[in-house]
């Protein structure tokens, strides 16, 4: 079958109702168990429900209008999306043009069916794919059937990381903040379908409840924070497990192929020649252990979803990498710094670190001149509240070691720090957009700048080398062929 038309998964219709209609269709049901098995009192339900009744006949109404005027046709070139009820749209993409095709399937879609299909090209902005479609499991193979086979169909590396290997990698890379983010994006979610009473309800008597035990051992306000902390980490961890899990990587000249997920399946399908940079990534403890997680920027790879990772190869020692940049992007060299940071600089990497710790030193002063009885309590808190800034202020001390910049073989190469996360950032010359040489009051005695590295990307995407001599970085931009206008006064 060369061609294939159709309309989106039924299951799209709950996305085009709002959250109201789950608060309406919840008590109504409810109400209707609750019915008698006779006429009159059918009767009396209709009398007293017929308002909430018509509000939820029209926001389906407006739902099934809403799915019924989107479909999509595709065949072995090209996807035509419609839309549009008073004024129609049609959206074209040929195949060579996608950046990432990503097709993805949570639990709950795998019951009924169905993926999410996202569809990026170099044209899409704000981070989002082009096309969302929601497609039928029959629909989004054949889809995705024939955008592989509209690339070079010869594969030259596989590789597959080991299940020990990736419950490590998931022990590094998980932390509180992005197992946070899941958490808040769960609740948003989950919000759409449940009384927000009974969702508080559920959420705080669990952690209440874990937090109560707590409380025997630790203060309550650490039993609070650690309850945080703990649960945070705990969500980032497992997400990291099921997301990676049967993680396959298969490359063909043109095109990466990324196949993870225990529960969730997801696909992605990379075009090679739309990757804007690779971005060799390390945390404090992965760089002990000197291991790495290699990730690539293409438009809408590592986009479609509030927690996933532009991730190549979740975890790999530095020659693994090596090995990998030779398979997979052969074009790109090995990381090679021409310029590292002055160590004079070093005031401005501890500036952010030193803020974050005396602002909860100056709280913790002012609480107990007002509160001094409550003094074990705060001091507990103020503990807990310098661990983040004495941990980057560790990250900082290594950063002022290691940041720096070179250039091999046509690819900048950008190594530093951001809070937590150490990159190394390797981009060809012609996906650099824009450079800025930033220089402020204090670098101005010492000499040195801070270099901004604008590259192609759907949104605004930046590197910062903070530290390096102005005089040097100069000379290296203009020696790298880079055209520089600069001004002592701009």
């Amino acid at each position: 079958m060369s061609e294939c038309s159709g309309k989106q998964h039924l299951i799209k219709l709950f996305s085009y109702t709002t959250r109201y209609f789950w608060l309406l269709i919840i008590p109504l049901v409810r109400s209707l168990y609750s019915l008698t098995l006779s006429v009159d009192a059918l009767r009396t339900w209709l009398k007293g429900t017929w308002l909430d009744l018509l509000v939820l006949a029209i926001i389906l109404s407006f739902a099934w209008l809403r799915w019924e005027v989107v479909s999509f046709h595709f065949n072995k070139e090209r996807i035509v999306v419609k839309k549009g009820v008073i004024v129609t749209t049609e959206d074209t993409v040929f195949y060579d043009e996608i950046s990432t095709l990503s097709i993805k399937q949570n639990l709950f879609y795998r019951l009924l069916g169905a993926y999410k299909v996202y569809i990026a090209t170099n044209a899409g902005i704000f981070d989002k794919a082009d096309i969302t479609l929601t497609m039928k499991k029959s629909d989004a193979d054949r889809f995705y059937a024939f955008v592989k086979n509209s690339r070079i169909k010869s594969l030259n590396y596989s590789i597959s990381p080991n299940k020990p290997r990736l419950v490590l990698f998931s022990l590094v890379a998980s932390s509180t903040l992005s197992g946070a983010a899941v958490a808040v994006a769960f609740v948003l979610e989950t919000s759409q379908m449940f009384d927000r009473e009974v969702e508080a309800k559920i959420i705080l008597d669990t952690l209440g409840e874990f937090a109560n035990r707590l409380a025997f051992i630790i203060s309550p306000i650490a039993a609070g924070v650690s309850t945080v902390i703990i649960a945070g980490w705990l969500i980032s961890f497992i997400t990291n497990i099921f997301y990676f899990w049967d993680y396959i990587l298969t490359k063909c000249s043109d095109s990466i192929y990324v196949k993870s997920g225990l529960i969730a399946k997801n696909r992605h399908i990379i075009s090679l020649s739309k990757v804007n940079y690779i971005d060799i990534k390390q945390n404090f403890v992965a760089k002990l252990l000197k291991i790495s997680s290699l990730h690539c920027h293409c438009s809408g790879y590592g986009a479609t979803g509030r927690k996933e990772l532009s991730v190549v190869m979740p975890i790999a020692t530095s020659k693994e990498i090596n090995g990998t940049l030779d398979e997979v992007f052969p074009e790109y060299p090995k990381p090679k710094i021409d310029l590292h940071s002055d160590i004079k600089s070093y005031r401005g990497f501890y500036f952010l670190p030193i803020v974050m710790g005396l602002l909860p030193l100056a709280g913790y002063f002012i609480v107990n001149w007002f509160l001094p009885d409550w003094r074990s309590v705060y001091l507990t808190a103020l503990i807990i509240a310098e661990i983040p800034a004495v941990w980057l202020m560790i990250c900082r001390t290594m950063s002022l070691f290691t940041t720096g910049v070179g250039m091999t073989d046509g690819h900048l190469v950008m190594r530093y720090s951001r809070f937590y996360t150490f990159h190394t950032v390797i981009a060809p010359k012609d996906k650099i957009t824009k450079l800025v040489i930033r220089q402020t009051v204090f670098q101005h005695f010492s000499g040195t700048c801070t270099l901004i590295v604008y590259t192609a990307s759907d949104s605004k995407s930046s590197h910062l080398i903070y530290g390096l001599r102005l005089a040097r970085i100069l000379q290296f931009l203009e020696k790298s062929g880079f055209d520089l206008y600069f001004s002592e006064n701009p």
